[in-house]
């Protein structure tokens, strides 16, 4: 008994306390596990290009329960190509948020972002896209709550929505012979969303379909060198014009596409293009057609909602005179002038609809 006793003051304290802790409180839970990340690639029933579906940078960011970042991983080249990544992450309930091709300013945002609503407020703009690779986001979740790992599986979705210019038909009056289509662009276009997709417009390109930066508002986009804002995205030309005979159409769908970020204001605009101020209405595809030597405006309202990863196929059948640039070319035109048919069609599933203007 002295023997024992005289041992156990020779113990150092340390170790006692570890033995008397070991009986007394449970393991904590915990340890890592596997979370198995994969994408599928993005099919579409608009006419996407293989840019439009280009991932050429991924990176995850990974937040525990309480919505605190544990981990970020950007994808390697060999991932990319397996649309698939394993990340170690400690138990528990996940949520996963992933950005493609972003970069600059954003990923530099992102990357510093501690929380899950920090993240999802940073601020990508449209000209922080490039035809070449589109911004793509995803979110998903997981519980990992074994060895064995967990899965989730994504959706990568574009917050653009894409505007096609597809069929333009000569209706007019046969005297006026073949017409030419000179312009395309768009007006009135949200440059703003954030990762989550739930900013309200703030910034606007073209109000109007006026050149803000070299004419105020005093100048239309076309004319006299003016130009088109976020013009990559939001402006087509044809030189001097691409000829419709009377009674034939052209199919443009091939080679004219705009972006803008949603817009969910439905109201059109009313007045002419030379206002001094603007008020937010919904996106415009405004179509330049010279006949006869004169150019007519057909403004052409997006008025049904543009919706992230939507592409938003436009057809048109010119039927009476536009307006010309002295009427005002935001002017309305009547149904007598001009027949629309917009397409709204899903980039990645789900139904198609026909909207008639």
């Amino acid at each position: 008994m002295t023997f024992m006793k005289n041992l156990l003051l020779s113990l150092p304290v340390w170790m006692l306390l570890a033995g008397m802790l070991s009986c007394s409180v449970q393991p904590v839970p915990g340890g890592d596990s596997t979370l198995n990340i994969n994408w599928a690639d993005v099919p579409t029933k608009g006419a996407a290009t293989s840019a439009e579906k280009t991932v050429n940078t991924l990176r995850f960011y990974i937040f525990d329960a309480h919505g605190m970042l544990e981990t970020a991983h950007a994808c390697t080249a060999a991932e990319l190509s397996g649309r698939q990544a394993d990340i170690r992450v400690k138990y528990g309930s996940k949520t996963i948020f992933a950005v493609a091709n972003l970069g600059g300013t954003p990923l530099n945002a992102a990357d510093g972002c501690a929380t899950l609503t920090e993240l999802e407020a940073v601020t990508i703009g449209l000209l922080d896209n490039a035809t070449s690779a589109f911004i793509m986001t995803a979110k998903g979740t997981a519980s990992v709550s074994s060895a064995s790992g967990a899965s989730c599986s994504l959706n990568l979705a574009r917050p653009v929505a894409k505007i096609s210019l597809g069929t333009v038909t000569n209706n007019l009056p046969s005297p006026y012979g073949s017409i030419k289509v000179r312009h395309a662009f768009l007006c009135n276009v949200v440059g703003n969303q954030n990762l989550a997709g739930t900013a309200a417009p703030a910034t606007w390109y073209n109000q109007n379909g006026t050149d803000a930066a070299n004419g105020g508002k005093k100048a239309t986009i076309g004319q006299g060198g003016h130009t088109a804002q976020a013009s990559t995205f939001t402006w087509k030309s044809y030189g001097s014009g691409q000829s419709i005979a009377a009674g034939g159409s052209y199919n443009f769908a091939s080679g004219t596409v705009f972006y803008a970020m949603p817009n969910t204001i439905q109201t059109v605009p009313s007045t002419s293009a030379y206002t001094a101020s603007f008020t937010p209405t919904c996106t415009v595809l405004m179509l330049v057609v010279e006949v006869k030597g004169v150019l007519y405006y057909y403004p052409v309202a997006l008025s049904q909602q543009l919706r992230m990863n939507t592409d938003n196929l436009v057809n048109i059948k010119l039927i009476g005179l536009g307006n010309t640039l002295e009427d005002g070319p935001f002017n309305k035109i009547g149904r007598s002038d001009l027949a629309v048919d917009v397409r709204i069609l899903d980039w990645t599933n789900g139904a198609t609809y026909t909207e008639t203007i």
